[in-house]
This record gives C-alpha cells, structure tokens and sequence, in this order.
C-alpha cells in the first residue's frame, strides 16, 4: 500500500555540524528512525552535512512504515534535531528547528573560505565588455574576457586568489550568469538568475551525496517516484541550461551524472561552449591564452573609467559609435579640415566680441547676448582643438602598436 496521495509533503533543508561523526553513522542513525532524507557533504569536510528530508505541514517528518511500502508521518522534526544533535554532540539545523549539542571546549576543523591558490574560473554572462575593465579594478585582480557573439554572452575567465565575480553584487544586465568552478576541493557550477543566493542552482561534481531510505533495503517504485520528484535538485538542470542560449537540457542532466572532471567537459559540451574552455578549466590553457581573450588589470579608477568608454566608442553597435569612428578618421586622416573648422568657429567668436566691444564703445552699453555667444564660441573652440589633438595623437600611437605587433608576428614567423 502506498502513502496517502492526498498527504501533502514539504521538502525541508537543513545543516548538521557533528566534529568527528563520519556521514555513514548520521545515515545510519536516520535508518534508525525510518527517514526519508538526502545527505550531502564534501570529502574534505565530512563533519559538514546537509540534510534535505520531507515534512507535512505540521512540521513531522516524512517515515517508511514497517509493514507497507510508500511514506507515511512520523516524528516531529524538532525532536530529530534535538536526537541528531545529542547523538552526535553537533549543532543541527533542520527548517525552523535548531539544537546545540556541542561541546564547550570543542575544536571545529578549519574551513578554507577564500579560493584555493589553484582554482580557476570561467563566467558566462550577457555582461556588456565594456564593464569589465571596472570589474577588475573592483575586483583588484586581472580578468580576461573574450565574446561568443553567436550566443550573446562573454567569457570572462580568472585563477587563482582573489575577490571573485559577483563579491558585490550582480547587475540585472549581467543575468543569468553561469559560473563554472575548477579546484583541489571542489568542480562545480553555479547558475546566478536573480543575484540572490538562495535562488541560485548548484551542482558540485566533488560533493558526495547519499540517499537514505529510511527502513527499506530496496525501495519500490512509489517511494522513488517521491524522492525524484522531492528531494532531488531537478531544477538546477533547468536553471543551467537556462543560463546559455541554445544549450541542451537532456546532454546537461547526463553531465551531471557523470562523475568528475569528464562530467564538466561533457557539461561545456552541453552548453555549446568553446572546447578551450575546458582547458582554462583544467589548468592546459591560461586565462589569457583563451582565443580571442583581452586582459584587463587593475590599474585603478580612472584608468578603468578610460577604458571602458574607449572599448564602449570602439563598438560599431553602441550608440554613437559610427559618429565618433567618422571623427577619429577625420582628425587623422584630415586634420586640416579640423583646423579649417576651429579656427572659423574661432574667428567668430572673435568677430562677435569684437562688435560686442564697439558697440559699447560707441554707446556706453555692450550687447550681452554678442559678447555670451563670443566667448562661448571661442572657449569651444580651443576645448575642440584639445580633443581634436589629444584624438589625432592616440589614434597615431594605437596605428604605430598595431603595425609594430604585425611586424614583430612576421619576424616570428
């Protein structure tokens, strides 16, 4: 007989921290009181466990019945907290449930919270390229970045220590974004939908996890149908694939099944990612390898200010753009023109202060709109001359890098 299908159930998360209890005998002790349950943790801290488990609305937890198959009511979850943490001297958390049981004199293990010295990021985001000199400078680390125009979306990649993308926050234009993670601890992928974490999709290639069925050695298929449909993060599928333009939902639900680094690069493929991305992600190909890849460092405020307009004015879809290409070729290419222009512009203004000037002279009283228009026309005149020059030199200098580059690649070759 299976459970009553008009019992309603909850899925119920929550945090067990148990010094020197191995998962296997929290399992066990589930088993015990024939709980329904998933158990998650990493290898290197097997002391930190999640638990994700079913409750009614009355707050009792979801048990195998000893003689009938399915799930029917059992304790409370308060008094299993209470049990988990006396049994195991730990601190559980189970829904609005909690229960200290550790010991005062207790040493928690130490848990790394910055990234390992070996790790290695890749992010896949709608972000425009133009941000990313500032994110840098934010950041305070070097990001390379590259675009995938046929999806829309940039690759902004980094390793090692540092602040990582979203530290502070997460704009709406750079959303969804997915984040792929690489190190010693650890492979795992991160969806960002709305920038706050609890609507985040995870899945780590490098947790363990473990079903517990509560009394039963082989559960029947209405038990596994509960459980699929409950306690497994069928979400975080669909919320990945969701984060890139085109990717396959069925090839990602087989990524995540298969085991380690295999099941990453099974994932990328997916997505319809780069093969290079998988490199950066293993450590074969730096971040500033990646093709197509542009590095910017943190090299302060202002500077990242500059280069972002430039990389924004350089784009022939921003707004603008066309304009200010056309005036960089004409005060390059003919700067006499720009000259021709300054000096009538000048010339005018010159003229109306002038007349501005003998007619007060020759009735006692100036012409005020003359003489405004005047000195506004000269004092743009000169701003013009400064921008015109200040262009003309940067283009010529920008000219004279990429001719030298080409050369230097000749030489190479």
């Amino acid at each position: 007989m299976a459970q009553d299908p008009a019992q309603r159930w909850n899925r119920t998360e929550g945090v067990l921290v148990v010094p020197g209890t191995q998962p296997d005998a929290v399992a066990a002790r589930l088993e015990a009181e024939r709980v329904v349950a998933r158990l998650e943790w990493y290898p290197a801290t097997p002391h930190l466990l999640s638990l994700t488990l079913l409750a009614d609305a009355d707050g009792r937890v979801a048990v195998t019945p000893p003689s009938r198959g399915g799930v029917t009511v059992g304790i409370r979850i308060s008094e299993l907290v209470e049990s988990l943490a006396r049994e195991f001297s730990g601190d559980v958390t189970i829904g609005p449930a909690s229960f200290n049981a550790l010991p005062a004199d207790v040493a928690l293990p130490s848990v790394a919270s910055e990234a390992p010295e070996g790790s290695r990021t890749v992010v896949v985001s709608p972000l425009s390229a133009y941000m990313v000199p500032l994110q840098a400078t934010l950041l305070e680390r070097p990001l390379a970045v590259t675009s995938l125009p046929a999806l829309d979306r940039r690759i902004v990649m980094y390793s090692g220590e540092g602040n990582q993308l979203g530290a502070f926050g997460w704009d709406k234009e750079s959303l969804p974004a997915l984040v792929l993670t690489v190190d010693a601890r650890d492979i795992a992928v991160r969806a960002v939908t709305t920038g706050e974490s609890e609507d985040d999709a995870v899945f780590s290639w490098g947790m363990t996890s473990q079903y517990v069925w509560g009394g039963v050695a082989e559960p029947g298929p209405a038990l596994r149908a509960l459980v699929d449909e409950m306690l497994t993060d069928s979400t975080d599928v669909s919320l990945v694939a969701a984060a890139v333009p085109g990717a396959d939902a069925e090839a990602v639900a087989e990524a995540f099944s298969t085991p380690g680094i295999d099941g990453l690069v099974a994932l990328i493929d997916a997505l319809g990612l780069p093969d290079w991305v998988a490199s950066v992600l293993t450590g074969r190909l730096a971040p500033a390898e990646a093709p197509g890849a542009v590095v910017h460092e943190p090299r302060g405020l202002s500077n990242a200010v500059g280069r972002s307009v430039g990389l924004m004015l350089q784009d022939p879809e921003a707004p603008g753009s066309a304009f200010w290409q056309t005036y960089i070729r004409v005060v390059t290419e003919r700067p006499w023109l720009m000259r021709a222009g300054v000096a009538l512009e000048a010339g005018i203004g010159g003229a109306l202060i002038g007349t501005a000037v003998h007619r007060r002279d020759r009735t006692g009283v100036a012409h005020r709109g003359l003489l405004a228009t005047g000195v506004v026309l000269l004092v743009d005149a000169v701003a013009e001359a400064s921008l015109a020059s200040w262009t003309r030199h940067r283009e010529l200098r920008r000219r004279a890098d990429q001719e030298m580059a080409l050369v230097a690649e000749e030489l190479g070759a």
